[in-house]
């Protein structure tokens, strides 16, 4: 588990190495934490103890997919910690053209589990970072999604 006295917006959780959770914690924004690969536990001093966020990354290949079902069976079966809540899993395409079992493994994870989103491969993010700014409309509604359900996990307002 990853402590943290940090009053994130999302904690981000890559599910293994290159999931694309730095990526994910910067388009989110300055107020994202990026809790490498551990569930979040706060561990400061405010109370009621902040309810932590958690969207979770995993790449749409075979460790990632594995990883990801992990997650969700545990998320299901209410195994994990309370420290945190998922929000749900990003699933980034781990190629240009993902075949038929990727596709059905990446709804399959999706539907496990509060909320699933795919974003499929852009070969631009190979040569350069991107931002929120430069990222496709589509991965824009993604992460507005994103902001949105984190915030109202505390009951905050946007």
């Amino acid at each position: 588990m990853t402590e943290t006295t940090r009053d994130a917006s999302v904690c981000v959780m890559g599910l293994h190495g290159g999931a694309g959770a730095s990526l994910f914690t910067h388009l989110i924004g300055k107020t994202a934490l990026d809790t490498e690969r551990q569930w979040p536990l706060y561990t400061g001093w405010t109370r009621p103890l902040p309810t932590l966020p958690v969207l979770a990354v995993a790449r749409t290949h075979y460790e990632g997919v594995a990883a990801a079902t992990r997650l969700a069976r545990l998320w299901a079966a209410g195994a994990l910690p309370d420290s945190a809540q998922l929000l749900g899993i990003v699933m980034v395409d781990d190629g240009p053209k993902l075949v038929k079992d990727q596709e059905r493994a990446v709804k399959r994870v999706a539907q496990m589990v509060p909320n699933g989103w795919h974003v499929r491969w852009n070969e631009t993010w190979r040569l350069s970072r991107p931002s929120y700014e430069t990222a496709p409309a589509r991965v824009r509604r993604i992460i507005d999604n994103i902001r949105s359900l984190a915030a109202s996990t505390n009951g905050e307002q946007q």
